[in-house]
């Protein structure tokens, strides 16, 4: 009989070693263990009350941390008793057992857990040399585990963005906004601090009322697209809080504006002999040269816009629009701002065919009263882009996702709070 070393006898309380078996052949180490006879305590494994009257005992194997690359098992037996309080035979608590599965310790269970929060869990199953659907359901379990004793931090100034979760292969019959997941992040810590289904007004709803009305009533400032659920859902729980469009879809917006009229322009009036440099100088190849600042163009590539200015008049108002937004946002108050918008008006109307920037500056005009905030508190949801950045990775490491659920939690877990850092697990 062998006493349990200190550094075992912490994790595996109550027990003694009988007997260690070596097979360095096949890489494995087994450990036998006996009940230590001092221990009369037997509690429930579902309710933890006591237990009564013993119904016999069974044999069980545990996987636990590996010793010098050599896959160790634990043997034991374990008891089955009466429980009085859930009136039936249940097997009795063993704290060292994992609460994710009954055939791994806790400490293997915690480490597994640590590893998937790093890389994907086919990689990890591969390197612990585990089976992959095993892991998954651990990792699963260990992040809703997680989620219980989450708690969303309070926050000042969040940012709001969709990102695209859902496959239509796998949910044909689901509208498209409930193909994305709506993301909040904080935008002073930069961390998520929650994922909801689809993009409509009830997801960002559900974070609100989660957090509750005074969590709401501290919200200040939240960043966006132009997307109107979100505005609807900040106007009615977050009364004090500033919608702001946040200047990267702005001039998202402004971009796919301005190459649908060049596109438009190039297809239909750049015809004929006469307009074949003009044609060849602003196809689809220089789109990119129509949208860049003129003060970070090469020589080459001012050289090569000056050729197009020459030739048609259109592509200089085309040119003052895109530096007169970019003008735009250099102002110091709203007021400003509002004057270079309506000049930026006067120079769309000066042509006829800029069909999109028209549909663009009148939609804008509109909700001029909300774009304005952004000069006040030049707040950005580009965090939430980068975000969407990280998540994209992380589902084609996955080679997709098919259940949601766990997909929301591992965005959490590598993005947010969800995870060892933050969320202390005791094994």
């Amino acid at each position: 009989m062998y006493k349990l070393p200190r550094f075992l006898s912490k994790h595996i309380p109550g027990f003694q070693i009988i007997d260690v078996k070596e097979f360095l052949k096949k890489g494995l180490i087994e450990v036998h263990l006996k009940k230590d006879p001092d221990n009369h305590v037997r509690l429930c494994s579902r309710c933890n009350c006591e237990l009564k009257e013993s119904h016999g005992k069974y044999p069980i194997k545990l996987k636990t941390m590996p010793i010098f690359n050599y896959d160790c098992f634990l043997f034991l037996w374990r008891e089955k008793r009466f429980c009085p309080n859930c009136k039936k035979v249940r097997a009795e608590k063993l704290d060292f057992i994992a609460e994710e599965t009954p055939h791994l310790t806790r400490e293997y269970s915690w480490w597994l857990g640590r590893l998937c929060e790093i890389t994907p869990v086919s990689r990890a199953a591969e390197f612990t040399n585990n089976d992959p659907n095993t892991l998954w359901r651990l990792d699963f379990e260990r992040m809703r585990r997680m989620l219980q004793q989450y708690k969303i931090p309070k926050v000042k100034r969040i940012s709001v963005d969709e990102v695209y979760g859902r496959s239509k292969k796998y949910h044909a019959k689901e509208s498209r906004d409930k193909r994305f997941f709506t993301i909040i992040s904080d935008l002073d810590t930069r961390r998520v601090i929650w994922v909801s289904d689809s993009r409509n007004k009830s997801a960002l709803d559900e974070f609100f009322q989660i957090i509750g009305p005074e969590a709401c009533a501290e919200i200040e400032v939240v960043a966006g697209d132009q997307h109107d659920p979100y505005k609807a859902s900040v106007n009615e729980y977050c009364k004090k809080a500033v919608f702001v469009w946040d200047r990267f879809h702005i001039m998202q917006t402004f971009e796919t504006a301005v190459n649908d009229d060049r596109a438009w322009y190039h297809n239909y009036m750049c015809k004929g002999k006469d307009h074949e440099e003009l044609r060849r100088l602003t196809r689809g190849k220089f789109k990119g040269l129509f949208l860049k600042k003129s003060d970070r163009r090469t020589k080459e590539e001012q050289r090569h816009i000056k050729d197009v200015l020459k030739e048609n008049e259109h592509f200089v108002y085309l040119e003052l629009i895109k530096e007169g937004m970019f003008e735009i946002f250099n102002s110091i108050t709203a007021e400003e701002a509002r004057d270079k918008f309506e000049q930026l008006g006067k120079y769309i109307e000066q042509s006829e065919y800029f069909y999109s920037l028209k549909k663009w500056w009148g939609n804008l005009d509109q909700g001029w009263n909300t774009f304005k905030n952004y000069f006040k508190h030049r707040v950005s949801s580009s965090l939430s882009e980068g975000i969407n950045n990280v998540i994209k990775t992380i589902k084609k490491k996955a080679y997709g996702y098919r259940n949601m659920s766990y997909f929301k939690l591992k965005i959490m877990q590598v993005c947010g709070y969800l995870n060892s850092k933050y969320v202390p697990m005791d094994f």
